[in-house]
């Protein structure tokens, strides 16, 4: 593979700013834990040939860190991992929510070349992060062909899969026989807290393999029962994955086939007082959500981290060309509490990669944000992400544009329009597309006719100004 012998370098070549316990790292709470999550990564292991991953043209000499119309380079991948190993090495474990192989046509791809690549990345983790374990999630670039992730238990891709990745779960019960049979497992990251790595690809609408079959790799009965056995021995549950169920923003599309996507509602709605949180990536961009019942008795939050890879979309639909905003790459650190599983706050870190690439220092990893200081609130439950989107009630609120600048991780501020901001509202919390779609068309319509008042109200000002002046 092209780059690979850049992995015997993995001392950092990442330049990092000074550490600063933003969590309080260190100061003996025992409960308090940590763990990293990174996703997304999308190694083009031909971008210094063919850069088969670049959806446009790069004119001039290629960037060190990659570009955003392509996917990540050795040198970020490394720098990456680097970075991890470097601002806070004492976590409890990191999940690594899956995509790891670029955006290459199947034309130019193979299943040799897939494993190889998810060899790569595993054998660069292990050997930076030592004994940290790794949780791992496939994406559906894992798979080859793309995306199509197979319904049949004990398919010989997820025994190769789960011999990649043994190591990480040897001590864990029957972790790899489950991850054996379809590609997901389960695994005690403390006394009372289960994780539960799932292969939601099974449920994307690009996966043509399984939209007949009732439950793929019999994924959903195992849910229920792993949820079920946490509930009864009052464990809390971590739910992570690559597909989200929630929707992503803009309101482009749903992403499960629908018949998947009740049955997966269906579920974690039946253990909302035990899931205390869904990590996943997928999206590219920095988000949060409530998935929430339509009476909103039942609600989980969904937390989507930013990707590793600069890459952004450009894809033509129905004749429409739809650009994605650019973006930087990012690495999640999260704080929880090992007793109760709750989920605390996160530092959210990034390079500016137009300053990594032409700067002689290269990468330089910082703070982006916190997500309680930024937000102004306590803690990442759902009744904090309520708060939120209180406050996201007023079109005019600051927080729509620290949003947006965080979803594009961003230390500048980046567009948001009225139509971003009602897909901020109405996305966040509404799973399910149609609804999603009507609460936006509302919402706009509803900020359009007071922009409309409010000019009015301008006009009738100034016209009675006017006249009293006249008369004066």
């Amino acid at each position: 593979m092209n780059d690979w012998n850049e992995l015997k370098m993995l001392r950092s070549s990442a330049w990092l700013l000074p550490f600063v316990c933003f969590f309080g790292i260190g100061n003996g709470q025992s409960d308090i834990g940590y763990f990293w999550h990174v996703t997304d990564i999308h190694y083009d292991h031909t971008y210094n040939d063919e850069k088969l991953s670049c959806n446009d043209n790069i004119p001039g000499q290629l960037p060190a860190y990659g570009d955003s119309w392509c996917d990540a380079t050795w040198k970020l991948v490394v720098d990456s991992i680097n970075a991890m190993a470097t601002i806070e090495p004492n976590v409890d474990f990191l999940i690594w929510t899956g995509d790891n192989v670029a955006h290459i046509s199947d034309d130019y791809m193979s299943l040799e070349i897939t494993l190889q690549v998810l060899q790569n990345l595993t054998n660069a983790l292990s050997q930076r992060l030592g004994k940290v374990p790794v949780y791992a999630s496939l994406g559906n670039h894992d798979f080859y062909p793309d995306s199509q992730a197979s319904p049949v238990v004990g398919h010989p891709f997820y025994s190769n899969i789960a011999d990649m990745w043994q190591d990480w779960v040897i001590n864990q019960s029957n972790a790899i026989d489950d991850s054996r049979q379809g590609g997901y497992y389960a695994v005690k990251v403390s006394p009372n807290v289960r994780l539960l790595a799932l292969n939601t690809n099974l449920y994307y609408k690009r996966d043509k393999l399984t939209p007949n079959v009732p439950d793929p790799v019999g994924q959903f009965a195992w849910m229920q029962k792993q949820l079920q056995e946490a509930k009864s021995t009052g464990e809390k549950v971590i739910v992570t994955g690559h597909v989200p169920p929630g929707l992503p923003m803009p309101l482009y599309s749903d992403w499960y086939w629908p018949v998947f996507k009740t049955k997966f509602m269906d579920i974690l709605f039946n253990y909302t007082d035990i899931i205390v949180a869904l990590h996943f990536g997928h999206d590219h961009y920095d988000s949060f959500k409530i998935l929430q019942s339509v009476d909103g008795t039942k609600a989980v939050p969904q937390f989507n981290a930013p990707a590793v890879t600069p890459w952004r979309h450009k894809v033509k639909e129905d004749g429409v060309e739809k650009v994605g905003e650019p973006h930087n790459p990012g690495l999640r650190l999260i704080k929880y509490n090992r007793s109760t599983g709750a989920q605390l706050d996160y530092a959210q870190y990034f390079i500016n990669i137009t300053k990594a690439n032409a700067g002689a220092e290269g990468a330089v990893w910082t703070l982006l944000y916190n997500f309680t200081s930024a937000y102004g609130v306590s803690d990442m439950s759902v009744n904090s992400l309520r708060s939120i989107f209180k406050k996201l009630e007023d079109n005019t609120s600051p927080l729509y544009q620290k949003f947006c600048n965080n979803w594009a991780v961003s230390d500048l501020d980046r567009r948001c329009t009225d139509d971003m901001r009602a897909n901020i509202w109405c996305g966040g919390q509404n799973y399910m597309l149609a609804k999603a779609e009507q609460c936006s068309k509302d919402r706009q319509r509803k900020d359009n006719a007071a922009h409309r008042l409010s000019g009015s109200a301008s006009i009738v000002f100034l016209l009675l100004l006017l006249v009293s002046n006249y008369f004066m």
